[in-house]
């Protein structure tokens, strides 16, 4: 819920709270809550507050939802429960169910009225800047709750924003914290370093043939063919849809005529600007700016840096001070206004660039204005399509009969492998979100009927498995020549390694550096200074790290970033980190703050936890997951 409501309405400043309270919830397990109680209609209980399970699926569904987008392929219950998704998912909904607690035990509340309101003004919800209902039931839709669950839903953020926006305000970030990570970030090492040259190790012997039979027996699984499948696929897209809507010029036109406000390009300037105290200083310095003194100095003698007086290319609405907008945007290029007296400051102001704003004719923009309408449209008949699937299904329809009725695009997909790649070697499906359509396929069975899943854009995909092909073994015979291959990868690593380390005990031993080096058939490189976050040729991540921690004259010894090699390095210097500037001291201090925000808000979490209680139904917690009836997968 947490990440689809961040998606419908980011505009809530509650959601900022929650995000840090995702973030903060992710580090605290729930082992220590466990105690495998007796099944009850509660997942969880937070002094008296109930978790149910229909709270904890929503939040799972949504959340493996959204990682599935993320990574381009569909995220199973297995896999999530693997990296413990299920568990962070369950602490979130404790640790915001403490947090409501606490709000009870402070008799905050809010009125329906006022939730209303909120709904009614939230820019998430409104259409060609109207209030628009159909954006509150897609919602309503996408969360599975009815108008009044959303408002307990909205509710509940709310009021846990009052008692967390009080946490954070008081955040406060000491100068010597700043200043240790401006030293930590700014340090700079000096590395001579050189890789060894595998061609010029010793030449392997060939295996022989019962070393390589050990060798395929040891690893027999790397020696499989791939599972593949049949299945069939309907998909249900946003974008099929939409080619779907049969729209008149005149239904355009108008719906251009209606919001091609939406679409104008406003006006653009580069804005200067010179604070001051007061009018008197400010009218003494424009005398000077208009005897020829620079505009900078000016600024600078008024204790303005560059930074400060340099407000970038503005819109006239991103200006707050409507006095200061009024007469920036009367300015001609270049020109030096009078002094303004503003509503939060007094100011000389000087634009440098002007870009033109722009109002698009219907011409210009009547493509896009039809590509909005049609994808409005597609919206609106998507559940009825969705409707019309499902009604097929439930009259046990294949899903080829129930595409040819409904006109939506069906593809026979043989012989795939988890991949997505057919018997031809070539992608299966090729449709987009094909790659967690295919995932899904294989999370089935035949003749079993899955759940259909959320494509990118919004739509739906089914998926039946008509036929399965098991991985089977490869004989030896057939994959000798890859058994080869693999021996002979294991045993240069192996040999690298064992060179390495004679290397590297050579240096410790007093070696010269540059002769070590020849003798590895390597060449020695010199880095300039660099820092933590920088990846020099020739160097790996893992190099970086061993460099970083070691002190002036001391050796490392990393793999190569290809895998294939080792790199012997020396720190030759370090540098310590320049005086931080104002800028890079105010980036580490909302850095800071951040995560100080985000360490306050764990350890209120986890005090309430203690003050309140908490008791988690593992058997159910185990039943809802499916971790119960789990079984590997491939």
């Amino acid at each position: 819920m947490l990440e689809s409501l961040k998606k419908w309405a980011g505009g809530w400043v509650a959601f900022v709270m929650i995000t840090l309270l995702i973030l903060s919830f992710a580090i605290w397990g729930i082992a220590d809550y466990i105690t495998g109680g007796g099944l009850g209609n509660a997942l969880a209980t937070v002094g008296n507050k109930e978790i149910t399970t229909q709270e904890f699926q929503r939040e799972f569904g949504n959340e493996l939802n959204q990682l599935s987008r993320q990574a381009g392929q569909r995220i199973t219950y297995d896999q999530a429960r693997a990296v413990g998704i299920d568990s962070r998912v369950l602490t979130q909904l404790i640790g915001s169910t403490a947090v409501e607690a606490h709000a009870d035990d402070l008799n905050l509340s809010l009125s329906d009225a006022a939730l209303a309101a909120g709904l009614a003004a939230d820019p998430n919800f409104q259409s060609a800047g109207q209030f628009d209902r159909n954006l509150v039931e897609r919602l309503q839709y996408e969360l599975g709750v009815s108008e009044r669950g959303l408002l307990e839903l909205r509710r509940r953020d709310e009021l846990r924003n009052q008692i967390t926006t009080a946490l954070l305000r008081s955040t406060v970030v000491p100068q010597e914290m700043i200043d240790a990570l401006a030293e930590w970030r700014g340090e700079t090492r000096v590395i001579s370093h050189f890789t060894i040259a595998p061609d010029n190790l010793p030449a392997l012997p060939e295996p022989t043939d019962d070393e390589l039979k050990k060798t395929y027996e040891d690893n027999m699984t790397r020696f499989m063919t791939e599972p593949r499948r049949d299945l069939a696929v309907l998909h249900l897209a946003v974008a099929d849809l939409k080619s779907k809507a049969e729209l008149t010029d005149q239904q355009i036109r108008e719906a251009f005529e209606q919001s091609k406000s939406s679409y104008e390009v406003p006006e653009k300037r580069e804005i200067e600007q010179i604070p001051f105290k007061d009018k008197a200083t400010a009218e003494k310095a424009l005398e000077a700016i208009n005897g020829g003194k620079d505009f900078f100095e000016v600024a600078k003698e008024n204790g303005a840096q560059a930074s400060d007086v340099k407000l970038g290319l503005k819109v006239k609405d991103d200006l707050f001070d409507k006095k200061i907008a009024d007469a920036a945007f009367k300015l001609a290029k270049d020109e030096i206004s009078s002094v303004i007296e503003g509503s939060f400051t007094t100011a000389i102001l000087r634009v440098t660039k002007i870009e033109p704003g722009k109002v698009p004719t219907f011409e210009d923009i009547k493509d896009k204005v039809r590509d909005q309408l049609e994808g409005e449209w597609a919206q609106a008949q998507l559940q009825d399509y969705y409707g019309k699937v499902e009604d097929g299904r439930a009259e046990g329809k294949p899903l080829k009969d129930i595409a040819a009725d409904a006109d939506i695009p069906f593809f026979d997909v043989k012989g795939v492998t988890r991949g997505n790649v057919g018997p031809n070697e070539k992608p299966g499906l090729t449709v987009p979100d094909a790659n967690a359509i295919i995932s899904e396929g294989f999370r089935g069975d035949i003749g079993l009927e899955a759940e259909p899943i959320q494509l990118a854009d919004g739509g739906y995909a089914w998926v039946d498995v008509t036929n399965l092909t098991e991985a089977k073994q490869r004989s030896f015979e057939d994959v000798k020549a890859e058994v080869n291959r693999f021996w002979t990868n294991e045993k240069k690593r192996t040999q690298v390694v064992d060179e390495a380390k004679k290397f590297f005990d050579s240096l410790k031993s007093g070696a010269d550096f540059a002769k070590v080096a020849e003798e590895a058939g390597g060449t020695v490189a010199t880095t300039a200074a660099v820092g933590r976050s920088t990846i020099p040729d020739g160097l790996s991540q893992s190099a970086m790290s061993q460099a970083f921690a070691l002190k002036t004259g001391e050796y490392g010894n990393a793999e190569t970033s290809d895998g294939k090699s080792r790199t012997l390095l020396r720190v030759d210097e370090i540098k310590k980190a320049p005086a931080p500037s104002v800028e890079l001291r105010e980036q580490l201090k909302n850095e800071i703050q951040q995560q100080l925000r985000t360490d306050s808000i764990a350890a209120y979490v986890a005090a309430l936890q203690k003050r309140f209680g908490v008791d988690i139904n593992q058997t159910l917690f185990r039943r809802v997951t499916g971790a119960d009836q789990a079984t590997p997968y491939q």
